[in-house]
Order: structure tokens, then sequence, then C-alpha cells
């Protein structure tokens, strides 16, 4: 099943059934169940490692039905092999979706990969379709983990909301207090400017002064050599004589 790699990623998946066998001859029946058999002595003598082989020997014969998948699936369980386990498990399901055996076996594997949520999920669903004591008792667990997921993502979320309101508080302050100091800027500029014309309006106002000033100072000076004795005082042109 795409998606599912194996624990660690050290061994493959175990052979799947062959995709377009529905049916066996009498032949390939007895071979399979012969097979399944011997897996299943394996597996009560705890050969975990025969019992994958044969199990996997009558997968491969082909047309497995959904208990055989899910009896290799606890098998590789029992190996620390989860992601080949919900491998098989999706496989099953694919076959009978009604079935409680493989989704009490997948959300075990999903537990054992951390996947609490889709644990969660699948044990919720084998309980519905098959009550089982066990499972219900292991369904608790994941249940507070998920718990404490959520938890922790509110939590997570409402940090960062905290700190995202925060950040906009402070770059609205830095908005306002730019905008401040771009005003007094303004303020300075036009300031500067009105006080640099009243600076050129008094100062063109005194050299109309000081120019006055020294051209009253010049007529003065002038009369007042005027008035000197010896100096002969202009009173117009001489009149005619006849």
């Amino acid at each position: 099943v795409a998606g599912l790699k194996d624990h660690g990623d050290e061994v493959p998946f175990p052979a799947m059934s062959p995709a377009g066998i529905e049916e066996l001859t009498d032949e390939q029946q007895d071979k399979q169940n012969a097979a399944k058999a011997q897996g299943a002595e394996a597996l009560e003598e705890g050969n975990l490692e025969l019992a994958l082989e044969k199990l996997t020997e009558a997968i491969s014969i082909g047309a497995a039905s959904a208990l055989l998948y899910a009896r290799r699936a606890q098998v590789l369980m029992k190996l620390d092999r989860p992601r080949a386990a919900a491998n098989d498990c999706t496989a099953a399901l694919a076959i009978n979706p009604d079935s409680a055996k493989a989704f009490a076996i997948r959300a075990r594997a999903y537990k054992k990969l951390d996947r609490i949520e889709d644990a969660h999920l699948d044990f919720q669903t084998a309980l519905k379709l098959d009550y089982d004591e066990q499972v219900y008792e292991e369904s608790l667990e994941v249940e507070a983990k998920v718990k404490e997921l959520k938890a922790a993502a509110v939590g997570k979320r409402n940090a960062e909301e905290k700190a995202e309101a925060a950040r906009l508080l402070e770059e609205n302050r830095q908005k306002y207090v730019a905008g401040l100091k771009e005003r007094e800027g303004e303020y300075k500029e036009k300031a500067d400017a009105e006080k640099a014309e009243k600076d050129k309006v008094e100062s063109e106002r005194r050299e109309r002064v000081r120019k006055r000033e020294s051209e009253e100072k010049a007529e003065k000076e002038k009369e007042a050599k005027a008035d000197e004795p010896g100096v002969p005082k202009s009173h117009g042109p001489p009149e005619d004589v006849d």
C-alpha cells in the first residue's frame, strides 16, 4: 500500500497476494491450507520468523482472505514491524471493510508509529464493529493521548496567537513612532522655512533702513558743507539786466 514503509525502513514488506487471482484451483487451495496450518503451528511454538514465512507463502499463492492478511499482520507486530503490519491490515480492509480484527491491529500499529489520531480512529471503528474489552482498554490510553495532543495544540495555537498579537502591537507602535518622527520632521522643515522667510524679510527691511539712513546722512553732510563760510550758496541762475 502506497505511503507505508517498514519500521526503520530496514526490511521490505513481505509479498502480497498476486493481483488478478480471484479463485484458486483445488491444488492451490490445498497448498495454501497447508501453508496456513504450518504458519499457525509455528506461531504456537513461538517461531515468529517461520510463521511469517509460511503465512507469506500462503498469501503468495493468491486470493488471500482478509483474515489471512490480519493473521500475518499480528505476526509482523510481534516482530516489531508495525508499518508492514499496517500495510497488511489495509489490504485486509480492502477485501473486508468490516473486519474489526484488521482495524484493531492497524490501530496498534499506528500507535507504535506515533500516529495517535489514526490509531484512535481505528480503535473506535473496531469497537463499533465488534466490541472487545481488551481493545477498549487499549483505546482508552490512545484516547488520553489524543486529548493531550489536542490540549498541546490548543496551547501552541494560543501561544502563537499571543506572539502574533504582540508582534502586530509592536509593529503598530513602530509605525506610530515613525509617523510622529516624520510629522516632527515636517513641522521642523516648515518652521525652518518660515524662519528663513522671516529672516529674509527682516534682512531686506534692515537693508532698506540702512540705505535710507545712509542717504539721509549723505544729504545732511552735503547740506552741512553748503552752510560752511566761504562756500557760495547757489541762488539759482542770474537774472537778465536790460
